[in-house]
């Protein structure tokens, strides 16, 4: 037990401490208290807070890469490639790409890397489709190398490369088709397209071509039109097919055709329409198709060059010296610096050659106005120093040809007087004579067509007395009624000869009457068989207008008598008589009976059997 102190020995310096610090904390255990619970309640409020509060994300568009962790760097590549853009995972796969192949998160980075990868091969394909390869291209270059999404890029890389190649092709075939106005070609290359991938049809270029195509079609439609006017070659023509092809604009595939045409019918209207007047002489013509020719088609110099020319050709027109020399004159108005001065420097020395040529005919003429052998030749001789290569050189020897057939025909000219005068006697002597005398008239001379229709009708009238006698011996047998002896004199009269025509056609009515006498001996031997040879040998006669009463005769007599034997063995005989009235010819009075016997023999054809009817089972 514890001894209590005592009291009075007990001093405040001398009291224990125990006692004083067990008081101390008696009186202050309440403020401790109060103490101890405010800190507990921040303790507890700050963790509240703490579990309450939003943690703080990284501020992506300023992120700093060397310093920013894996977390704020795989945050903020999420958050890019939500857009699903080429832009938003270009960006997503460049936070990531750099980081260490041995970090722990690797195959989880490698994993998003790839499926970005993927997601920009699908835009790339969509690009493909829409027909922008090269955009595509750019696109599968933003895909990491070494991922199974760059190794599938590359493999279809290739097939869009093939693709397009051919698309490529079929694209510049259509447009130079387009180009040359073949807007059927261009449309069957176009065709071809959806072939390949059928999203071609929606795209843009493809709308565009099939556009270009049907605009083209419609102006080659235009420049058809305006090709059918100008080949008509009228001034009023060529300038409407002009205005035509004004309608082209600059940025069709046919400006450039439809200018080359514009261009190329402006020089129609000066180098055809104009020229063609002008060598028509029509001076006024020619000048006024030439004012015609728009100021744009940049040929006024020209216009102007031909004025002056055309005006000079027509001073040539009435092919004197003069005039020649005017037009000369007036051609070499035109200086060096003109684009018509070469032309003008030929036709220049074409008209000082024509000149040379035409002096030089013009004393032939003079030449050979003495008609004369001697002078023809004269001017012969004149005439042939003119060159072949002179422009009056035909003229020259149509002139020298017209001179050389007065030559000839003054030379044989005798000659068929002489045979004429042969020949003046009518007889075959004479006839021989005049002949021979007119063949000595060569075939290359003047007068030997003359000669030769002389000839002709000599040769004729010597054949005639010489084959006369031979038809009039006939004609004497035939009124003997000696018609074969007729016939032989006549056959005398050999083809080719003067007489021959009417020899045969005297020979063809005396056979016909040999033939009548035959028939007639037929008919005499009152037998059917003698009949039918009757009618036989007198039916071709009926159209030779000599004998045709007695050949009608024959044949009405020869037809009863074989009707009446064909009644008679009607009964006994049947099938003679059928084959005796067939030979009665239409046209004689038996012909309508012999029918209706002919029908009343011929045996009704035999009816086919009737089917027999299957028995019943």
């Amino acid at each position: 037990m514890t001894q209590t102190p005592d009291p009075k020995l007990i001093t405040p310096e001398t009291q224990p401490v125990t006692v004083d610090t067990a008081v101390s904390w008696l009186d202050r255990w309440p403020v401790l208290m109060a103490g101890t619970a405010l800190v507990s309640g921040l303790v507890g409020f700050g963790a509240v807070v703490l579990l309450l509060r939003l943690p703080s994300f990284p501020k992506c568009n300023h992120l700093f890469l060397p310093t920013a962790s894996v977390a704020n760097r795989l945050y903020c590549a999420q958050e890019a490639a939500k857009s699903k853009d080429v832009a938003g995972l270009e960006r997503a796969i460049t936070l990531l790409a750099d980081l260490p192949p041995e970090h722990p998160q690797r195959a989880e980075i490698d994993r998003f890397i790839n499926t970005w990868g993927m997601d920009l091969l699908a835009l790339a394909n969509e690009q493909v489709q829409a027909g922008n390869l090269e955009a595509a291209l750019g696109i599968t270059q933003k895909i990491p190398p070494g991922t199974a999404a760059a190794q599938l890029a590359q493999e279809e890389l290739r097939k869009w490369q093939m693709g397009w190649t051919e698309v490529t092709r079929i694209y510049e075939e259509a447009e130079a088709a387009l180009r040359k106005g073949d807007w059927r070609t261009a449309m069957a290359q176009a065709s071809l397209l959806p072939t390949i991938n059928e999203s071609y049809a929606q795209t843009a270029r493809y709308q565009e071509l099939s556009r270009m195509i049907l605009r083209t079609r419609q102006e080659a439609t235009i420049l058809e039109q305006a090709e059918g006017l100008a080949q008509q070659g009228q001034v009023s023509q060529l300038l409407e097919a002009m205005a035509k092809t004004k309608t082209i604009p600059k940025d069709s595939y046919l400006f450039d055709q439809a200018q080359a045409k514009y261009q190329r019918w402006a020089r129609d209207i000066l180098d055809v329409a104009a020229l063609r007047e002008l060598r028509a002489r029509n001076l006024a013509g020619a000048l006024a198709a030439a004012r015609q020719v728009p100021a744009d088609a940049n040929l006024q110099e020209e216009v102007a060059d031909f004025m002056v020319l055309a005006e000079a050709e027509s001073q040539t027109w009435n092919e004197t010296v003069a005039g020649y020399q005017a037009a000369i004159t007036k051609s070499k108005t035109l200086d060096p610096s003109r684009p018509l001065y070469n032309q003008a420097q030929i036709q220049i020395e074409t008209w000082q050659q024509t000149i040379v040529a035409l002096n030089i005919l013009n004393q032939a003429r003079q030449v050979a106005g003495g008609r004369t052998v001697a002078a023809w030749n004269q001017a012969i001789a004149l005439v042939r120093q003119i060159p072949s290569n002179n422009p009056l050189w035909n003229r020259a020897q149509a002139e020298a040809d017209g001179w050389i057939n007065q030559i000839q025909i003054a030379e044989d000219s005798p000659i068929l007087t002489r045979a004429e005068g042969l020949a003046a006697p009518a007889t075959i002597a004479a006839y021989t004579s005049a002949i021979a005398e007119a063949q000595q008239i060569r075939p290359s001379r003047a007068l030997y067509p003359r000669a030769q229709e002389r000839v002709r009708e000599w040769q004729t009238r010597l054949e005639t007395l010489q084959d006369q006698p031979y038809l009039e011996a006939a004609q004497q047998a035939a009124d003997r009624g000696d018609w074969q002896g007729a016939i032989n004199e006549a056959r005398r009269v050999n083809a080719g000869r003067a007489l021959y025509n009417q020899a045969q056609n005297q020979i063809k009515q005396w056979q016909g009457r040999v033939q009548l006498q035959d028939a007639e001996k037929q008919a005499a031997l009152n037998t059917p068989s003698g009949w039918v040879r009757a009618i036989q040998l007198a039916l071709p006669l009926r159209n030779q207008g000599d004998i045709k009463p007695q050949v009608e005769q024959l044949l009405i007599q020869s037809s009863n008598k074989l009707l009446e034997q064909a009644r008679q063995n009607e009964t006994s005989n049947p099938t003679e008589a059928l084959n005796w009235a067939k030979q009665i010819p239409p046209g004689t009075p038996a012909h309508a009976p012999a029918q209706e016997l002919i029908r009343k023999l011929t045996p009704n054809p035999s009816p086919s059997p009737a089917p027999q009817a299957s028995p019943t089972p």
